[in-house]
């Protein structure tokens, strides 16, 4: 319950994010992901390491809104993506995989209604956070042999990481797929 009661925070958190309009108000916001991160006893150097992750895709956003509007805009939407950024990354500190399938599948229970089983949608989401760093772990073995091979990271050599890449991740969700057979769910 206290895992659905943190998600239920976050989405709310993350909507009102993008229905602020008020620059101050979302200085307000930043201040107060400082302190939650300084309640909650969070590393800000890892913080801001996994911020700076997401500040390629935040600066293509702030660019285009640029291009398209008004530098105000731009820096709105700069400053949205970088609070939803770290309220998430606290949210994923402070959550486990399994306490978010608990709250995912409490979240989901009306679609019992339709017939669909709310628990197989956690079990969906846990094994997908599950999943994310192992990914992510074999994608930079992919680009680290690519660049032992003399290769760099372009549009041209995208075939030769997505290749691996992809044929990794059938054959992981292949090997789920045996093992949650051999344990019986169906």
């Amino acid at each position: 319950m206290k895992a659905l009661a943190k998600l239920l925070l976050l989405m709310a958190y993350t909507f009102s994010v993008f229905f602020v309009t008020n620059l101050w108000f979302l200085a307000a916001l930043a201040l107060c992901n400082t302190l939650i991160m300084a309640a909650s006893r969070m590393n800000a150097r890892r913080a801001l390491g996994d911020l700076a992750l997401m500040l390629p895709f935040i600066a293509f956003a702030a660019l285009i809104n640029a291009l398209l509007g008004d530098m105000k805009e731009m820096l709105l939407v700069a400053l949205r993506l970088i609070l939803v950024c770290n309220i998430t990354f606290i949210f994923r500190q402070r959550t486990g995989s399994m306490e978010l399938a608990g709250a995912v599948s409490l979240l989901l229970y009306p679609v019992k209604l339709f017939g669909a089983d709310p628990r197989d949608m956690g079990l969906m989401v846990c094994i997908a956070v599950a999943f994310i760093p192992a990914l992510r772990r074999d994608l930079e073995d992919i680009i680290r042999a690519l660049a032992s091979k003399g290769l760099k990271m372009t549009p041209k050599t995208a075939g030769y990481v997505l290749k691996p890449f992809l044929t990794g991740v059938l054959k992981r969700s292949g090997e789920i797929a045996l093992a949650l057979k051999a344990k019986g769910y169906e």
